[in-house]
């Protein structure tokens, strides 16, 4: 049986979720923006008194048992990404590495023979700030793809420690060859 896919989600007061049966569709408004999703048709929902949860058709299933738990943590963070929002920082190390923020579209010095220039999708709002970068937006899927797509094109050298890092993360520090 599915621990998490059980746990209920409650919905704040500022939320609105519509579930469509027939498309297996829902929809989460919120006072920061609309996000929706459409669950496998194995899947539904039920609502009552701003509580949410979601079952399954067959609990033995392994394929619907596995996947139960998964769309219970997609909804839960429509609803708290329409209500709160998500943030996510990196901060960038190394000598002539920098940043630089112009609108929506993110220029980065990292080292190549050329300059790589980002645009932002629209959901995400950047702001920079010398070598940290924050980002904030209601799709927490997306802001992590976005700035993972940016950390994978400089990650954090071992030697070195240049490129981008993500706080609260360990990053290895090898030593170097010694001089005899």
């Amino acid at each position: 049986m599915s621990r998490i896919g059980k746990k209920i989600i409650e919905i704040p007061a500022n939320v609105t979720v519509n579930y469509d049966k027939n498309l297996n569709k829902v929809s989460v408004n919120g006072n920061l923006g609309l996000l929706d999703l459409t669950l496998p048709s194995f899947c539904s929902l039920s609502i009552n008194d701003n509580v949410l949860s979601i079952t399954v058709k067959d609990e033995n299933d392994k394929k619907q048992r596995s996947s139960w738990g998964t769309y219970r943590s997609l909804i839960d963070n429509l609803v708290i990404g329409v209500s709160k929002g998500f943030t996510r920082e990196m901060e960038l190390n190394g000598v002539g590495f920098k940043m630089e923020l112009q609108g929506q579209n993110l220029t980065l010095y990292i080292g190549f023979s050329h300059t790589v220039k980002i645009t932002t999708p629209d959901p995400i709002k950047l702001t920079l700030n010398k070598n940290i970068i924050s980002g904030e937006s209601i799709d927490k899927q997306m802001l992590g793809d976005f700035f993972m797509k940016i950390h994978n094109m400089k990650p954090c050298d071992v030697y070195k420690q240049k490129g981008f890092k993500i706080p609260n993360r360990y990053y290895r520090k090898k030593v170097g060859k010694k001089a005899k």
